[in-house]
């Protein structure tokens, strides 16, 4: 008899902390109802002065990098293959 009530004890509390794992605060408010092409989440804040300055400072530096290293350019004075290569390669050139 005590074995019973120590099981149903240890199960009722098994059940009390799945439950109170599920009311956890980050859990509450969150978005359950989706709408298709709706975004429902919070607004963007408006990004300061110095973000947007910084922003566009990493933009820069990421478009340049690509500028000065000629990114996949053709540059003019690249020679061709040679034909014994491609006749190798089976490419029709």
């Amino acid at each position: 008899m005590t074995s019973a009530r120590i099981f149903t004890v240890f199960g009722a509390v098994a059940v009390l902390a799945v439950v109170l794992a599920g009311c956890r605060a980050e859990e509450q408010g969150r978005i359950t109802q989706y709408q298709p092409g709706v975004y429902l989440g919070k607004m963007d804040t408006q990004l300061s002065q110095a973000q947007l300055r910084q922003l566009r400072l990493r933009n820069t530096r990421q478009r340049s990098a690509v500028y000065h290293s000629g990114g996949g350019g053709r540059k003019s004075d690249v020679r061709m293959p040679s034909g014994a290569r491609t006749s190798k390669q089976g490419n029709p050139l």
